[in-house]
């Protein structure tokens, strides 16, 4: 133990921020550094074990939306270790500040990185996921220097601001049960028509996922060969050929998985990432061995039917949610369960096509009753629409408890005792348990004094107010 104390000093450094010093472990994730003129918002900092200030180094800014910041900073640690990355990750849940006020705070974290250690002014790095894309990729607008950003299942892009001059890398990263994979896409071609290096990666995943450290090793290694090909960053060739190597044994366990077509998606990307480092020949030969693999052909075909297929039920549940809202149609509330129990049965398919495509036209159909449901209550809508859009809401999505107290409220108000217990409790048979809230639903001053409200939450939660 007495041996190892030296060099476990030796991996410390002092970090003097504005009347702070912190200590930073190298090779470790350091938690809870304040940000200067903030809230009291903290993050967390790695650096690589080899960090040292006699050279610049590159640094990534990373934004999660509910602020899992040391988690997220350590999916990002193999990839930082090895390739020489700083990271940087706000430990803030982004739904809880104002969007001026979480910016603020990001361009402060920044600052004080940007500030204190050596940083290489070129190679400035922004990713997140979800809300956290959002954010990252707003402080592209705030940075000339920036050189990439890395969004996964979201992005934001304001095409007024974006200078075809000053080209940055995009790499987008889309879960292939998220239904936001097609957004991502989409931002994709909007920076390929200017020219921006680009490259997209998939993963198996939901809204609000983070991929493995594994994918998200591959993408930022895009970062590091980009920099070497802009000459930003020396060539290395033994660290070429290890990200090469990383990328082709994730290739294989896919293959090995039978997932032969996201293999051979994957090698296409390989083509041209590492075309000037003198691979092209060797993916090539890889993507003829995956073609002529038995099963690559039928699941090529499962993966474009089941896409064309979503796109036609996208619109029609556009079309027709919009026609039933308008017309406050309640007999159509049954076909919309049964859309939703349509779905979730396919889940449970053998072809994972359909699989995929199932959790994205759920998520789909969530997105648009949420974002109807958010409109009508902002409005000045009658009674009639607003419980019909509430209704339509457990219908679609049994877990929103948002949708029944509104049910609730306004059926209560209406005098309607007997449709607000039934959805009272089919929103505790969903499991939940805010004791407190039941308590406190608008319009339900008459009604919690009930011997049936009161009923009814002793028999899921065993206990009652009244």
């Amino acid at each position: 133990m007495k041996r190892l104390l030296p060099c476990f000093i030796f991996l410390l450094f002092p970090l003097l921020i504005i009347g702070q010093e912190v200590r930073i472990a190298k090779g470790n994730v350091t938690k809870g550094i304040n940000i200067p003129g903030s809230q009291g918002e903290t993050f967390v900092i790695y650096t690589p074990s080899k960090y040292s200030k006699d050279k610049k180094w590159p640094v990534i800014f990373i934004f999660d939306p509910k602020g899992r910041a040391t988690s997220t900073a350590n999916l990002f640690r193999p990839a930082a270790e090895d390739q020489g990355y700083i990271i940087a990750a706000l430990e803030l849940d982004l739904k809880s500040k104002s969007l001026d006020s979480v910016i603020n705070t990001s361009v402060s974290m920044m600052n004080v990185v940007t500030g204190t250690l050596s940083i290489a002014p070129e190679q400035i790095y922004f990713a997140g996921m979800a809300e956290g894309a959002q954010i990252a990729s707003a402080l592209t607008l705030m940075n000339k220097n920036m050189a990439g950003i890395l969004a996964i299942n979201n992005s934001f892009v304001n095409p007024k601001f974006v200078n075809d001059q000053e080209p940055y890398m995009f790499i987008g990263i889309g879960g292939s049960q998220d239904y936001m994979v097609y957004e991502m896409e989409r931002y994709l071609k909007f920076y390929d028509k200017r020219d921006f290096p680009t490259e997209i990666y998939y993963f198996d995943g939901k809204e609000n996922d983070w991929p493995s450290s594994t994918v998200i090793y591959n993408a930022v290694s895009g970062f590091t060969l980009q920099a070497i090909k802009d000459g930003s960053r020396q060539a290395d060739k033994e660290l070429i050929s290890k990200l090469y190597q990383q990328e082709l044994d994730y290739v294989e366990s896919l293959r090995r998985k039978r997932n032969y077509y996201s293999a051979y998606e994957n090698l296409e990307r390989m083509e041209e990432k590492y075309a000037e480092f003198g691979y092209e020949d060797k993916v090539k030969d890889r993507m003829k061995e995956v073609k002529r693999t038995r099963g690559y052909s039928a699941q090529k075909r499962d993966f474009k039917q089941a896409v064309s297929y979503e796109r036609e039920q996208q619109a029609e549940y556009e079309y027709l949610l919009t026609s039933d809202v308008m017309t406050q149609n309640f007999q159509n509330i049954g076909w919309w369960a049964y859309q939703m129990d349509g779905l979730e049965k396919l889940q449970n398919s053998s072809e994972k096509a359909k699989v995929d495509m199932a959790y994205r036209l759920k998520g789909y159909l969530d997105l648009l009753s949420k974002r109807q449901f958010d409109d009508i209550m902002k409005s000045n809508a009658g009674i009639d629409v607003r419980i019909f859009i509430s209704v339509l809401r457990t219908a679609i999505n049994k877990e929103d408890p948002e949708a029944y107290f509104k049910i609730i409220s306004l059926a209560s108000l209406d005098g309607d005792a007997e449709t607000a217990l039934l959805y009272l409790e089919d929103l505790l048979k969903t499991g939940y348990d805010d004791y407190g809230k039941l308590y406190s639903i608008d319009g339900t001053l008459d009604l919690k004094f009930s011997k049936e409200y009161n009923a009814i939450i002793q028999k899921y939660l065993k206990k009652s107010k009244y």
